[in-house]
């Protein structure tokens, strides 16, 4: 009978080698999650101004297809801009032409509490130039978004904050 030995080397970490690897990971991930968080951050408030810029061409644009005055307020009046927007038919106040629910972890804020465009397309009642400046809540560090609006009603994005 011919009984083989098991073989005493095998192949595999060693203690030290998993905790050198747990080390180096545990390093690269403090040192990558906050530009991650930075980048997310960045994101949003960019996603956030994209939507606001596109709701606002598409109420100018329903304007102008109805020739009608179409105005986008915010979605609450007690959540600002922040709870989101929307725009309503002007003969059917149950039909929204517009709508977008409230941006994530991002504040909107701006001098006006609604925005109507004429069925020209131009703004009603506004002289000079409306902004909507978009930052994020979490990291004061991320970029901000300037969205202004000129009397002719062009929405314009811009990669700064409305003061710089």
């Amino acid at each position: 009978m011919n009984v083989t030995r098991p073989n005493r080397h095998t192949s595999g970490f060693t203690l030290l080698e998993l905790m050198i690897t747990i080390s180096i990971v545990a390093i690269f991930a403090g040192i990558g999650v906050p530009s991650f968080s930075r980048l997310i951050a960045d994101q949003r408030v960019h996603a956030a101004a994209g939507e606001l810029q596109a709701a606002l061409w598409r109420t100018r644009a329903a304007a102008i297809h109805l020739n009608r005055d179409v105005t986008l307020v915010p979605a609450t009046m007690d959540g600002g801009w922040e709870s989101g927007w929307v725009a309503y038919h002007p003969t059917d106040k149950t039909r929204e032409l517009v709508h977008a629910d409230p941006p994530r972890a991002v504040t909107v804020t701006s001098q006006i509490s609604s925005l109507t465009y004429r069925g020209s397309g131009r703004l009603r009642g506004q002289a000079g130039t409306i902004t909507f400046e978009i930052s994020s809540k979490r990291d004061q560090g991320a970029q901000q978004r300037c969205l202004r609006i000129d009397p002719g009603g062009q929405p314009i994005l811009i990669r700064e904050g409305c003061s710089g």
